[in-house]
């Protein structure tokens, strides 16, 4: 069957329709709505009721996702095969969160370096939270995350979010190259009670490490040794040797890890300092616990797939070009840039896996605002 030549003959239909329309269905409410329920995350629901999808159309796009084999890609996704087709690469950040059983890559086990890697972040956490590791003025009471793009969207979003549970350093995020974004932060700041972590899997980042640089000389001119100061996240340990920062406090991650994704592993170690230990493996318990559900649910109860085709309904069918995102929340305030990157960088391609141009539109322009402030702009 050609689904995407029969979901394009009912495009015309649901432009003249009115949602409001849809709901003389007096079940839709609970016909268009799923929930998930864990005991890492509690209640989710997913209510896409007010979507202008109908019972038929919502078959159809469960179709086209069965006929495109996004059930086989998931499940091949999570086996540790090579789904990065371009790079040859696995595309496992879901390990980074699944502290139980093995997941193999090329004939090993990942596994024990993912939770060798969280216990060291652990132990480094919990030593400057309990006041054992300290600088040259004693407590650290400020950390200053240096990166850009994943390496800072997903650990400020996720710092802002749960600012509820921060009980540790106040935790600040540098990522603009201009000059004026570090100096802001570090001019309210004590460079002896301060600790710089320097995100950039290759530590060649030019935004990174023009602002590591500038917040290096800052803690010179106050600091004698300032570089002890420093921790990095990074693989390349000569470039960090070379900066001075040393090897003990520097976190790797694996380069089955995409940048936009890699909040749950050594990316998230601001995140882990400001909640601590134990909150911080609640957040990887939330994420594992939808990982389960995106795993093992089916597709019309699984929520990760079916926001999918609701979006693949409103852009490639419909042709809506953009999609607001306006968390009514405002420690969500940063989600909808999380989630620009996050989508725009995943989907917004000119070719398809084989290198061909597409043939149909592939992500929409995401952008937003908290709630009322998005809503009133």
């Amino acid at each position: 069957m050609d689904y995407w030549a029969a979901l394009r003959e009912r495009a015309p239909r649901a432009v003249s329709r009115r949602i409001l329309d849809l709901f003389a269905d007096e079940s839709r409410a609970e016909d268009f709505c799923t929930t998930f329920d864990a005991s890492e995350t509690g209640r989710v629901r997913f209510d896409y009721a007010k979507t202008n999808l109908d019972a038929e159309t919502r078959d159809l796009l469960i179709g086209l996702a069965r006929a495109t084999g996004v059930e086989a890609r998931r499940d091949e996704m999570f086996s540790g095969e090579a789904i990065n087709e371009t790079e040859g690469r696995a595309v496992l950040h879901t390990a980074l969160r699944n502290l139980e059983g093995s997941v193999i890559v090329q004939g090993s086990d990942v596994m024990p370096g993912v939770r060798a890697t969280l216990a060291r972040m652990e132990s480094f956490a919990r030593d400057l939270r309990d006041g054992r590791i300290r600088g040259a003025g004693g407590r650290i009471t400020d950390v200053v995350n240096i990166g850009i793009g994943g390496s800072d969207l997903g650990p400020a979003m996720a710092t802002l979010a749960l600012a509820p549970y921060h009980d540790g350093p106040r935790c600040h995020f540098v990522s603009n190259v201009d000059g004026a974004h570090i100096q802001d932060v570090l001019d309210m700041l004590n460079p002896e009670t301060t600790l710089v972590i320097v995100a950039s899997k290759t530590f060649t980042t030019i935004e990174t490490m023009t602002n590591a640089e500038t917040a290096k000389a800052w803690m010179a001119r106050v600091v004698s040794e300032p570089t002890r100061q420093f921790v990095a996240l990074s693989t390349a340990l000569d470039k960090t040797s070379a900066f001075g920062i040393d090897p003990a406090r520097v976190f790797g991650f694996e380069d089955w890890v995409g940048g936009r994704y890699s909040v749950w592993g050594p990316i998230g170690l601001s995140l882990m300092i400001a909640i601590g230990t134990e909150n911080f493996r609640a957040f990887l318990a939330g994420a594992a616990a939808m990982d389960r559900h995106f795993r093992n649910a089916p597709l019309a109860q699984n929520m990760p797939v079916m926001l999918a085709l609701v979006g693949v309904w409103h852009r490639q069918i419909l042709g809506h070009a953009a999609r607001a995102v306006l968390p009514y929340d405002q420690r969500l305030a940063r989600l909808p840039a999380y989630l620009q990157q996050l989508e725009m960088e995943s989907n917004g391609k000119r070719v398809s896996m084989d290198g061909k141009d597409l043939t149909v539109a592939s992500g929409p322009i995401v952008f937003g605002e908290p709630g009322t402030n998005g809503q009133h702009a």
